[in-house]
């Protein structure tokens, strides 16, 4: 694939932990094949890089951004320079008036991590009633579309990003357990927010849902047995102290290898949020996938009653009249539904998870108690995993799907 060559990543989003990590896998892919990698990030991802080439700004420079990006490009002499991601960047340059030019006028080829295949026609839908366009660059962005989460039979140019698994030794995953009061006969699930997660948003309604699903997730836990524990990783901790009295773990953002190995130690990751990375690593570690979804636009408790197969318990009566009004979202609590629904058919990618309404409480309770206690359940789930992940490794790696429009 011709001689080594430098990249130059520039992971702008603030807190972003997310599109942080797909630049990192894909960095891995290209040091493996004898490139080298450096990052650019916003210092709010600073714990991510640790050991890792980069260099960091604050929201406050954020203006002087093309000089860091041609500082850096001129220091490592980039052979090019890759976004990570596409949307998020745009978003960023756009919110402090930045042009895309400066990109184009480096001269490098550019490079998109394109998680939502922006090439599709389609607006992006926001809470309510909001729409957002898909910000698409006209300087020639080559995009490249990761699995998971887009599915590896995508007519796009998709390559494989699986992480590595982390084989945890039984002693360590005790260890880890008793650091935070767990017994060995707990069982452990893992839910993960961030910062985007916790923000406060014009829309009443999605400030109401970012509060009270964390509280319904809990309910829904804690009718599973005083024996089930929920450790939260995330940038602030959840008021969960009446639903879950002791049970209820929260730890701030760790750096990647220590955030690897809770994933690893979990019996369960429980999510809101469909196209969440972490899902990845929990299908590399066979760790069982719970992923919670609406589709119900409901103004008033008794209209998302109606609309429900089964009469709703009075646990969940009382969650809907604190949280209504209800939108459709597949990521909690942006909305999106319309915009990634497409990008979920036909997706091998569905296969490794058990997907639920947010509102059937009788089948979550049921998924609760199987993905946690059945073994034949788990075993099978992680059968389905481990059959998608062999989808995606055929995949071309990120470094090929880089460096063969760089030598083209």
């Amino acid at each position: 694939m011709g001689k080594p060559k430098s990249h130059l990543v520039l992971a702008l989003s603030q807190l972003g932990f997310g599109e942080a990590i797909l630049g990192m896998r894909l960095a891995d892919d290209l040091r493996k094949a004898g490139d080298s990698v450096f990052f650019l990030a916003h210092e709010s991802n600073k714990l991510l890089f640790s050991g890792t080439p980069h260099l960091t700004f604050g929201t406050h420079v954020s203006q002087l951004l093309p000089w860091y990006i041609s500082s850096c490009v001129a220091d490592i002499q980039a052979s090019s320079i890759i976004l990570s991601d596409y949307h998020t960047t745009t978003y960023f340059f756009m919110q402090f008036g930045l042009a895309p030019e400066t990109l184009a006028a480096l001269g490098l080829p550019i490079f998109g991590i394109d998680t939502w295949d922006s090439s599709r026609p389609g607006d992006i839908d926001v809470f309510v009633n909001s729409i957002q366009p898909i910000h698409r660059w006209s300087i020639g962005v080559n995009s490249v579309c990761p699995a998971p989460f887009l599915g590896p039979d995508a007519t796009t140019t998709v390559y494989g990003s699986v992480p590595d698994k982390v084989l945890l030794s039984e002693r360590e995953r005790k260890r880890l357990r008793g650091t935070l009061g767990i017994g060995e006969n707990t069982k452990v699930v893992l839910f993960c927010s961030a910062e985007w997660q916790h923000a406060h948003y014009e829309s009443d309604a999605a400030n109401r849902l970012a509060v009270s699903l964390p509280r319904l997730m809990a309910d829904y836990l804690s009718r599973i047995g005083e024996e089930v524990h929920l450790v939260h990783v995330g940038p602030r901790s959840f008021d969960l102290g009446n639903t879950m009295t002791g049970r209820y773990h929260w730890i701030p953002p760790l750096a990647p290898e220590h955030f690897d190995n809770i994933v690893a130690s979990a019996d369960l990751l429980f999510s809101a949020n469909i196209s969440a990375t972490t899902i990845a690593k929990a299908m590399a570690y066979e760790v069982p996938t719970l992923v919670l979804h609406n589709s119900i636009s409901a103004g008033s408790r008794e209209e998302a009653e109606s609309a429900l197969a089964c009469p709703p318990s009075p646990q969940l009566q009382r969650w809907l009249e604190e949280s209504t009004p209800l939108f459709p979202f597949l990521l909690w609590p942006l909305g999106y539904r319309r915009f990634v629904a497409p990008l979920l058919q036909n997706n091998p990618y569905m296969n490794g998870v058990e997907f639920l309404e947010l509102l059937d409480e009788q089948r979550i309770e049921a998924a609760l108690r199987s993905l946690l206690f059945d073994r034949v359940a788990r075993q099978e789930q992680a059968r389905r995993q481990g059959s998608y992940l062999a989808k995606v490794k055929s995949l071309p790696t990120g470094a090929q799907a880089i460096r063969t429009r760089i030598d083209s």
